[in-house]
């Protein structure tokens, strides 16, 4: 049986265009925005599958650098302490 499928929060930039920006150029192929962090978001059933979708769209050898990635939980809202309804 296949796991429930988490979600998770990727942030990532471009170092070649980071490295670009400080010189005051642009990459040839992506804007200037890739310099800056962009948060993501995959579902997958681990963190290991959620990088591998990361990298098949934003590949390491094109200059994409996972800075981060946190599963995003799923809360269940509570009734507060002391409170009746």
């Amino acid at each position: 049986m296949a796991e429930k499928l988490k979600r998770f929060e990727v942030s990532i930039y471009n170092e070649q265009v980071r490295e670009l920006d400080k010189q005051n150029k642009s990459h040839p192929n992506y804007n200037r925005e890739w310099a800056h962090l962009h948060f993501l978001t995959y579902e997958a059933e681990t963190e290991s599958d959620a990088i591998d979708m990361v990298r098949k769209k934003h590949p390491e050898h094109k200059g994409f650098v996972i800075d981060k990635i946190s599963e995003i939980k799923e809360y269940e809202f509570i009734k507060p302490v002391g409170r009746r309804s």
